[in-house]
């Protein structure tokens, strides 16, 4: 393993400082599960690590006088499953940080760094020179796309967004809340997760400036119905090869408001705003179901090893639907 600084992060003011001074050297360490794996790979070398767990107050589930929900951002995801408050009013959360990896790693993973992961596509983990690496050239458009490739385009990098938890915010409408040495701002998660961009000399799927962090995500409360579903080839371990999260206010069996998120289809959690007009004040049923899945995946462009996720995405949006209003 490479050499390098770390420094434990008092305040988050001391770590927004640390990142200035050192830039695209630095790197935060949250669970650390990913950066660490990332380190011993050689894919990232980075000059100055930041432990951002020596900050206290960011592991917290709070709720505000309006009821809104607060969660730091190095609250645990099995903090996040195991909430009942979580599992009674943000049921789709809980499920989909309950089904991250293994036990063992919800007991270290944060819902920060699940947001912000990287990438998990095996030619960027085997050292193959893509654009994540220094190339000019991403594998996947014409290599071996079945379980890591996007059926929903991209920019540069064609890889899918790998967290559950990003999935499910995106569809309660959550907000990131993030500070600099500039102070605070808050970004809806549809603008902080949107793709791959180039931030510094960095390639990543994220919003966050070098000198940025997480420090909490809040989630608007509405009564909502919520589930998220997700296929993945082992029951622990494995990433999503197709997920989705659907979130719907239903009054008197009609579908006043809805969002439907896809997950492992794109390089961001893929939202169908085309699905939800389709849905939006009529009821859920078989057929209104199945059209929406067929409309959510209308758009789906898929690389030379993965079409096989548009069918079964499909089939996951139709069953979340169902499930919304007690049909299996």
């Amino acid at each position: 393993m490479i050499n390098f600084k770390h420094i434990n992060a008092a305040s988050t003011e001391d770590a927004v400082a640390a990142l200035g001074r050192y830039g695209e050297g630095a790197r935060v360490l949250a669970g650390g599960q990913d950066l660490l794996f990332r380190i011993k790979k050689y894919i990232v070398e980075p000059e100055c690590v930041i432990n951002l767990k020596t900050i206290p107050g960011l592991n917290a589930i709070r709720w505000n006088p309006d009821d809104n929900l607060r969660i730091g951002a190095l609250t645990t995801l099995s903090q996040i499953a195991r909430s009942v408050e979580l599992q009674q009013k943000y049921l789709v959360l809980a499920q989909a940080a309950g089904v991250v990896a293994s036990p063992q790693i919800r007991n270290l993973g944060t819902l920060g760094g699940n947001i912000c992961q990287d990438v998990w596509c095996w030619y960027l983990q085997d050292g193959f020179s893509c654009w994540k690496s220094g190339g000019k050239f991403c594998d996947l458009a014409a290599g071996d796309s079945r379980y890591y490739g996007s059926v929903m385009g991209g920019h540069l990098c064609l890889s899918n967004h790998p967290s559950d938890t990003a999935v499910a915010l995106a569809a309660l409408d959550a907000r990131v809340h993030i500070v600099s040495p500039k102070g605070g701002r808050v970004a809806p998660f549809g603008e902080f997760l949107c793709g791959h961009n180039w931030v510094g000399g960095r390639l990543q799927s994220h919003a966050l400036g070098l000198d940025e962090i997480v420090t909490e995500i809040e989630v608007p409360f509405r009564p909502t119905h919520s589930t998220y579903a997700k296929f993945a080839l082992r029951k622990s371990w494995d990433f999503a090869i197709a997920s989705v999260a659907v979130s719907a206010v239903i009054r008197d069996r009609v579908c006043e408001d809805l969002r439907i998120v896809l997950g492992g289809v794109a390089t961001f959690p893929y939202r169908s705003q085309e699905a939800e007009k389709l849905l939006r004040n009529g009821e859920i049923n078989e057929t209104s179901a199945e059209a929406a899945a067929e409309t959510a995946l209308q758009n789906a462009r898929p690389l030379k090893m993965n079409g096989y996720k548009v069918e079964l995405s499909k089939t996951l949006v139709r069953r979340a639907l169902l499930s919304l209003v007690g049909v299996q």
